[in-house]
């Protein structure tokens, strides 16, 4: 631990193990979804940008850019802000960052049709491109809220074909 840790600091403190606090949010929102021993029943995200951007809009704007940060976990997707079990901000490593655990909810329909919130991180990870969607509406939304965010490149795959060459 360095002199820096001092500047680390939550902006959602969990006040018990993850586990009693989702059995708590089980209960009280009465979530649905089969709970077993493979099941993902929380996500972690990390959230950051590079070196310069920080140093460049200093701390107080660091502050609000993480602020920012954990308001667009707690409305995308309409997950909720009660679903976030954590959210604690590192100052004392070499790039500040975000580290969020929540609970992956989704807001759905049972087989009767009516409105249920389930567990259910392969939902709420849906499709090939999710975490393309995900970069994409963090970039817009973080830009939107006055930040001068560069986007990361999004990949572009080919497919090369492959040349054997026997000896």
């Amino acid at each position: 631990i360095n002199n820096y840790s001092i500047n680390n600091y939550s902006i959602k403190n969990c006040s018990t193990t993850y586990s009693n606090a989702i059995k708590k949010l089980q209960l009280e929102n009465n979530l649905k979804g089969r709970i077993i021993k493979t099941t993902n029943i929380a996500c972690e995200f990390i959230i950051t940008s590079d070196k310069d951007f920080f140093e460049k809009i200093g701390q107080k704007e660091t502050k609000r850019y993480f602020q920012t940060a954990y308001n667009f976990v707690a409305n995308y997707k309409n997950l909720g802000e009660k679903y976030i079990l954590s959210a604690k901000v590192h100052m004392d490593e070499s790039t500040p960052h975000l580290h969020l655990v929540f609970v992956p909810v989704v807001h759905t329909k049972d087989k009767k049709g009516n409105t249920i919130e389930k567990i259910a991180c392969s939902e709420y990870w849906k499709g090939k491109d999710s975490y393309k969607r995900l970069q994409d509406n963090f970039y817009k939304y973080i830009i939107d809220n006055g930040f001068d965010l560069e986007r990361g490149q999004s990949k572009k795959i080919e497919h090369l074909s492959l040349s054997l060459i026997h000896i």
